[in-house]
C-alpha cells in the first residue's frame, strides 16, 4: 500500500515507497515459491524463484538510491529501473498463472485465477507511480485474467464464472483510476501545504525580526528622547524654584507638566513592546487622578482652542480625594486617546467634557471617567467595534481615526481590571465614552517634589555625564543643595576622577564615549579596598529590563532614570548624607 501522506512525486517520496513496495512483497513471494516448491514440479518453483530474484532486485535498487547523496539523480535511475522490473514481474507472474491454468483439473483454474487477480491488484497500485506504469503492469494482468476466467466455446451471457471475472477487472480500473486522481490531488494540496508551511515560517521569522528591529529602534528612540526631555525638564524644576512672577510661574509650571506628560506618554509606547511579548505589566505609584485630568485638559486646551471647540473638566464630587495608587502612564495614555478622539470628532463650536466622579469604598477608590463629545453618534451595533485594534466605526473613518488608540485604553483598562464603553449623551447628537476601575486609595504629597527633603550634611558626588546640557541640568538642581558637584565627560574620566579622590556618591551615565559607565563601574568595583565601596547608582535613559539587570550584575546599587524624578534624587542624596544609602 501506498504509505500515508507519501508523495510520489517527490524525490524521496518515491524511494520511500518503491522500497515499501519491494520489502512487503518479498515476503509474500517468498512464501508464494515455498508453496510452489511443496506443490508443483521445479519448472514452476523455478519461476517463483524468478519472481524472487526480481523483488530482491528493486529492493537492492531502493537501497542503492537510499545511499545515493543526488536524490533527484537516484531518483531518476530507480524509476527506469523499477519500471524495467515491473515489466518482468507481471510478465513472470502472468506466465505463472497461465501453466498454472494449463493443468487439467478444474480447481488450477480457480488457483490460477487467484495468483492473476494478485498480480492484477499489485500491478494497479502502480497508478501512484505514472499512467504509463500503470497500463503496462495492468494490461497483461488483466488479459491473463480474462483468458483464464473466459471460456471461448460458451457464449458470455451464461458464462458466470468469465462474466464476474470481466466485472472484476472494470471494477479494479475504475477504482483504481480514480484512485489515481484522487492521489494525486492530495499530493498536490500536500506540496501546496507544505509550499504556505514554509511561507508561514518565513513570514514568522520576518516578524520576530521585524520585531527585534522595533525593540531596538525603541530603545535608541527612548534614549535620544530622554536625554533633550531631561534637559527640558530638570532646567524647567530649576526655573521653578526661582523668583518668578505669577505669570512666569503658570509658563514654567506648564513646561513641567507638559514635560512630564511626555515622559509618560514615551513610557506608554515603549511598553507596547511588552504588550507584544505578552509581557504587559503595571507600574503602580501613588497619584492624584483629579492633578493628572486637569493637566491633560491644560495640555489640550490650546489644541483645542486653535480647532474652536471649548475644551472643560467637570469635578462631579470636588470634596472627595483621588489619591490613589495606580498606573500613571496607562490611565494618562486612556485620558489623552479618549480626549483626543473626541476633539476629532467635535467640529468647530461644539464643546467637549471630561467628567470626573468616584465612590470611596473603605480602602478602595471607585472612579468614573467620562468624555463627552458633539460628534456623530455611534450606533449600537458599532460601539463594541469601537474598541477593537485596527476597526474602526462610521465616525471614526470620517474623523480619520486609525483604530489603534481606542484598542489602548481597552487593553489598559483590561490590565486594571477595569472597564470601558460608549454611551448615548441625553441630548444627541454626541457620544458618551466613559471608563471605570477600582483603586487603593492614597493622600499623595503635595507641594515641591524635592521641598521636603533636605541634604543633612554636606557629600561630595561624581557626575559622570558626557551631555553638556544633562550637567548643565544637574548643576542648576543642586545649586542650592550641600554637594560639592564635580563632573566627569566619560567613564575614563570618571574613573580617574574616582581614583584621585574620595566621593560620597557617584552618579554614571550609561553610554558615553571612550568608556562607557558600565565598564566604568566594573573597574571602579574590581579596583576597590575592602570595607572601602562607595555608592553608584546609574543615572540613564538607557532603562530597560535587560539594561537594569546588567547595571546590576556589574555592581550598581541602584538605577535614576531619566528625565530626572527630583524626588527620586533627592530621597538619595538625602539618604547619602544621612549615612543610610
Amino acid at each position: 500500500m501506498l504509505e500515508p501522506m507519501t508523495d510520489v512525486t517527490q524525490p524521496d517520496g518515491y524511494i520511500r515507497y518503491a522500497r515499501s513496495v519491494a520489502l512487503t512483497r518479498l515476503a509474500l513471494v517468498a512464501c508464494f515459491v515455498a508453496l510452489l516448491a511443496l506443490y508443483t514440479p521445479w519448472p514452476m518453483a523455478l519461476l517463483g524463484a524468478v519472481e524472487f530474484g526480481l523483488y530482491l532486485a528493486l529492493l537492492v535498487a531502493t537501497e542503492i538510491a537510499t545511499r545515493q547523496a543526488d536524490r533527484t539523480v537516484a531518483t531518476r535511475r530507480l524509476r527506469w529501473q523499477s519500471e524495467v522490473l515491473m515489466v518482468l514481474l507481471v510478465a513472470n507472474a502472468c506466465l505463472i498463472a497461465v501453466q498454472i491454468r494449463l493443468y487439467d483439473e478444474p480447481i488450477m483454474q480457480v488457483e490460477a485465477a487467484l495468483l492473476a487477480i494478485c498480480v492484477l491488484l499489485f500491478a494497479a497500485l502502480r497508478v501512484h507511480m505514472s499512467r504509463v506504469s500503470y497500463v503496462v503492469g495492468v494490461a497483461p494482468a488483466a488479459a491473463t485474467l480474462l483468458w483464464i476466467a473466459i471460456d471461448p466455446a460458451a457464449p458470455l451471457a451464461g458464462d458466470h464464472y468469465g462474466l464476474a471475472m470481466l466485472l472484476f477487472v472494470a471494477a479494479v480500473l475504475v477504482v483504481t483510476w480514480r484512485q489515481q486522481a484522487t492521489d494525486r490531488a492530495l499530493a498536490r494540496a500536500v506540496q501546496n501545504l507544505t509550499r504556505q508551511n514554509l511561507a508561514l515560517t518565513q513570514a514568522m521569522d520576518d516578524a520576530k525580526a521585524a520585531s527585534r528591529a522595533k525593540t531596538r529602534l525603541l530603545a535608541v528612540a527612548s534614549h535620544e528622547i530622554r536625554t533633550p526631555l531631561n534637559a527640558v525638564l530638570g532646567l524647567a524644576h530649576a526655573l521653578c524654584r526661582e523668583p518668578l512672577t505669577p505669570a512666569q510661574e503658570d509658563l514654567a509650571q506648564g513646561v513641567v507638566e507638559g514635560g512630564e506628560q511626555l515622559t509618560r506618554l514615551l513610557d506608554g509606547i515603549l511598553d507596547l513592546a511588552h504588550l507584544d511579548a505578552g509581557e504587559a505589566r503595571l507600574n503602580l505609584a501613588p497619584l492624584d487622578l483629579r492633578r493628572l485630568a486637569q493637566t491633560v485638559i491644560n495640555v489640550w486646551s490650546r489644541h483645542a482652542l486653535a480647532m474652536g471647540v471649548d475644551l472643560a473638566f467637570e469635578d462631579a464630587d470636588p470634596d472627595l480625594d483621588f489619591g490613589i495608587v495606580a498606573d500613571a502612564a496607562r490611565l494618562e495614555q486612556a485620558l489623552v486617546n479618549l480626549v483626543s478622539s473626541a476633539l476629532k470628532a467635535t467640529a468647530a463650536g461644539g464643546r467637549v467634557a471630561l467628567r470626573l466622579s468616584g465612590v470611596a469604598q473603605d480602602a478602595t477608590l471607585g472612579v468614573i471617567v467620562e468624555v463627552r463629545d458633539a460628534g456623530p453618534s455611534i450606533p449600537p451595533d458599532e460601539q463594541a467595534r469601537a474598541f477593537e485594534a485596527f476597526e474602526t466605526t462610521e465616525r471614526g473613518r470620517l474623523a480619520g481615526d486609525s483604530g489603534l488608540g481606542l484598542a489602548a485604553c481597552a487593553a489598559n483598562l483590561a490590565l486594571m481590571g477595569g472597564e470601558i464603553g460608549i454611551t448615548d449623551p441625553p441630548d444627541p447628537p454626541g457620544a458618551v465614552f466613559w471608563f471605570a476601575f477600582h483603586a487603593p486609595r492614597h493622600t499623595p504629597a503635595s507641594g515641591d517634589p524635592a521641598g521636603d527633603l533636605q541634604v543633612a550634611n554636606p557629600i561630595r558626588v561624581l557626575a559622570a555625564e558626557d551631555n553638556a546640557a544633562n550637567r548643565q541640568v544637574l548643576a542648576a538642581l543642586l545649586n542650592d543643595a550641600a554637594v560639592d558637584l564635580v563632573f566627569a565627560e566619560d567613564g575614563a574620566q570618571a574613573l580617574d576622577a574616582w581614583r584621585s579622590g574620595a566621593f560620597d556618591l557617584i552618579l554614571m551615565d550609561a553610554n558615553m564615549p571612550v568608556m562607557d559607565g558600565v565598564e566604568a563601574l566594573r573597574r571602579i568595583r574590581r579596583g576597590e579596598a575592602d570595607g572601602a565601596r562607595v555608592p553608584v547608582w546609574m543615572l540613564t535613559a538607557n532603562v530597560a529590563d535587560d539594561d537594569v539587570a546588567r547595571y546590576h550584575e556589574a555592581g550598581a546599587d541602584g538605577v535614576l532614570r531619566k528625565p530626572i524624578d527630583i524626588g527620586a534624587l533627592f530621597a538619595l542624596l538625602a539618604a547619602v548624607s544621612g549615612g543610610v544609602a
